[in-house]
């Protein structure tokens, strides 16, 4: 089932999250290859979970959220819940659910202080 032909009341699987979830990136020019997915193990796919982790200077990580959050819109995910924060976004899309987050580099041990850590985290929710 193609992702941007879904309800939010239809069940989508794994695949239609994945590539939504390529394409909000691509909108906001990060690469899906450039990163870490965690939804493999030992080479078999979770079905229940697309994550995406990468990293970005701060500027440009701070300009692709807005861009994520109007993709993920376009192909049919809801807000969930009122905005929060200006670096986390929360949608819903039929039984799953998506938080996309920036942490500023600062704030982590891992990533330069100029650049932040970009999140995508889907995981299927019973319907």
């Amino acid at each position: 089932m193609s992702s941007s032909g879904a309800t939010s009341g239809s069940p989508i699987d794994r695949v239609a999250v994945d590539g939504d979830l390529r394409k909000a990136l691509a909108a906001a020019g990060l690469d899906h290859a450039q990163a870490m997915t965690t939804s493999e193990r030992g080479g078999v796919k979770d079905p229940d979970r697309v994550n995406w982790y990468g990293t970005a200077k701060s500027a440009d990580a701070e300009k692709a959220l807005p861009k994520i959050g109007a993709a993920l819109e376009r192909a049919g995910w809801k807000q969930d819940g009122e905005r929060t924060a200006a670096d986390f976004l929360s949608y819903r899309k039929s039984d799953w659910r998506m938080v996309v987050s920036r942490i500023p580099g600062a704030d982590l041990q891992s990533v330069s202080a100029d650049s932040s850590m970009v999140q995508l985290l889907a995981s299927r929710h019973g319907a």
